[in-house]
């Protein structure tokens, strides 16, 4: 349903990496029959094979489009396709990121102007080899900072040997198993030259062709997980010889004779520029992220205005009338708003400067983001009752993909532990200034409110971690010992700065639409802010006991916060479709049963299932 506000809403939504003239070619794009929601009968290698398929239709799509750039430098349109496939395929996406971002990515970024790889981009370009990222090790966690498979350069040939030294070392868990697809993949592995450690570097490796795994690759399949149906695999090398034109050497040269140089002066700086590669991978999950929130929000909001109950009290009422079936599902919708303002804001038509600061806040946005898909997921499943554990529904595809993520592209905990080291270093960062909003003046519907008393939190936390890992080193500790006992401490400072930096751009947000149109604009901005105050008074009730001993909230607006969640939810009942529809799902991709009209006849059989109004 169009309202009167819905233009206005679906424009911050979209942002300016969306725009409108690419509806059409998504619609065509993902209108094939590949698509058609249909149930897997047989068995992980045809599910396996489909998300290829599917892979490759998107491909030849863009292709015949007339694109003349590789999809990861074409932004504008990579975002709302990835997006999409997230919606379709969770599997899908997966395949499209390392596919366009982290294959095809690295030859950009570590062979630029290497006309010698021309044929290689061509390749990936066509679909001809589909790309992979091997870099985590088996025995090394989520880790990429002691990568142990070698590349040893072989002078007299011109070529590296890549070898798995150790069980330890083996690539996992990388999706390379599917039978009869050729692969191409990037493996990070440790350079060596003339029996020195030169640093980490990428290599472009061919794993295996229709036929199956290359000489020297061994690959194992492992057991799908029940949460993402993937072909991942655990994959060795024993002496596969590589070109040497396929080192992604970036700025580092080789002699003929041997010698190694390289700008960046040691192994350990080699490594970070190395890594700066996963940035790919941030941006597109919080793009993948952010759909599915935006899709789990709006079939469970959309069907609860459908599903009648049989409550004692008023039989035969829709479920969106009730007081606690609003809070849940208007919860969702809030946190599916807010990871659509933080993926406009974080995945722009234009690459952002590679800065520390950009970086940390690309990683931490990744963190965020993932957080609230899974919660808009779960509680939409939730809200919808038995149907939201029936597969049709894909709550629990969307719910399994953001647990997916956890751990991909790096460990959320690990990023809160780095980018809270480098808050404290003060690397481009400085802590917010003491300006909470005194007694009395605080509204707490207020955007300006949220994000000072964030801003304050952030600074409280930052000083007590300061002085923490200043009075343990101070005593004599070691760093590990001292860092030890702050984790929990350094988590928090880098949760609440980057809640701050979200709710700067849900203040914006407000903003935005206040301005957008002289007549309707102020009362869309208005509505749109009591949707978005459901994510910040909750973050708020979340640490509402420190707030509390902080002075920073009194014990009249701790206990108000409840009430006050209920009368937003109130005032937005009347809007909550129209909400909904701004999200700009397309509900027959999604093909839940439960988003038609008539879900009973379709889950029934007695009339189509379209997932459509």
């Amino acid at each position: 349903m169009r309202g009167r506000f819905s233009q206005a809403w679906s424009d911050v939504l979209r942002g300016s990496a969306f725009p409108h003239e690419g509806q059409a070619f998504l619609e065509q794009v993902f209108s094939a029959d590949v698509f058609r929601p249909r149930p897997d009968h047989g068995g992980r290698d045809e599910r396996f094979a489909l998300t290829y398929e599917r892979l490759r239709h998107v491909n030849d799509r863009v292709r015949e489009a007339g694109s003349t750039v590789p999809l990861v430098q074409d932004r504008e349109r990579l975002f709302p396709l990835l997006a999409w496939s997230a919606v379709a395929d969770p599997a899908l996406f997966y395949a499209m990121f390392l596919h366009h971002c982290m294959t095809t990515g690295a030859v950009l970024e570590f062979g630029a102007g290497r006309e010698d790889l021309a044929d290689v981009l061509e390749e990936l370009a066509a679909t001809e080899r589909v790309g992979a990222l091997l870099m985590t090790e088996l025995g090394h966690g989520n880790s990429n900072a002691s990568v142990r498979t070698v590349a040893e350069y072989d002078a007299d040939r011109e070529e590296f040997v890549l070898r798995t030294p150790e069980p330890a070392a083996v690539k996992f868990p990388p999706a390379v198993a599917a039978e009869g697809v050729p692969r191409l993949a990037v493996v990070l592995a440790q350079l060596v030259v003339d029996g020195a450690e030169c640093g980490e570097f990428c290599f472009l490796v061919p794993l295996r062709d229709a036929d199956g795994p290359l000489p020297g690759v061994g690959v194992r399949p492992l057991q799908p997980s029940p949460w993402l149906p993937l072909d991942g695999a655990v994959v060795s090398f024993d002496g596969v010889r590589i070109p040497y034109r396929f080192w992604l050497r970036d700025n580092a040269v080789l002699t003929a004779d041997g010698g190694f140089t390289d700008p960046f002066g040691s192994p350990a700086i080699r490594a970070r520029r190395t890594l700066s590669l996963i940035r790919f991978a941030w941006e597109a999950a919080v793009v993948g992220l952010a759909a599915t929130a935006g899709a789990s929000a709006a079939v469970a909001v959309r069907h609860a205005h459908r599903r009648r109950t049989g409550g004692r009290f008023a039989a035969g009422r829709p479920v969106i009338r009730y007081r606690n079936q609003q809070r849940a599902l208007f919860g969702a919708l809030s946190g599916a708003y807010v990871a659509r303002l933080v993926a406009a804001a974080t995945a722009g038509p234009e690459a952002p400067a590679l800065t520390p600061g950009s970086v940390r806040t690309t990683f931490l946005m990744k963190v965020v983001t993932d957080r609230i898909a899974e919660r808009v997921s779960a509680r939409a499943r939730t809200a919808s009752g038995a149907l939201g554990f029936l597969a049709a529904n894909r709550f629990l595809d969307y719910q399994g993909f953001a647990h997916s993520l956890n751990a991909a592209a790096a460990d959320n905990q690990m990023l809160l532990l780095d980018g809270a080291q480098a808050l404290l270093a003060g690397t481009a960062y400085t802590p917010p200034a003491d300006e909470a909003p005194t007694a009395g003046d605080r509204d707490l519907l207020d955007p300006a409110t949220w994000e000072t008393l964030a801003a304050v939190r952030e600074r409280i936390l930052h000083q007590e971690l300061a002085d923490g890992l200043r009075k343990a080193t101070g005593s004599g500790l070691a760093p590990f010992d001292a860092w030890n006992g702050l984790y929990d401490l350094a988590e928090r400072l880098a949760e609440t700065h980057a809640a701050r930096l979200v709710l700067g751009t849900l203040r914006e947000a407000v903003r935005e639409v206040a301005g957008s149109d002289p007549v309707t604009g102020p009362e869309a901005a208005g509505i749109l802010r009591d949707l978005l105050a459901l994510h910040a008074l909750e973050e708020l009730a979340g640490h509402d006991g420190w707030y509390l001993a902080e002075g920073l909230l009194d014990a009249d607006e701790v206990r108000g916060i409840p009430a006050l969640l209920d009368r937003l939810c109130e005032r937005l009942e009347p809007y909550a479709e129209e909400l909904a529809e701004a999200l700009g799902v397309p509900y027959p991709l999604v093909g839940a049963p439960i988003a038609g009209e008539d879900y009973v006849g379709g889950l029934a059989g007695t009339a189509p299932s379209s997932g459509t109004a």
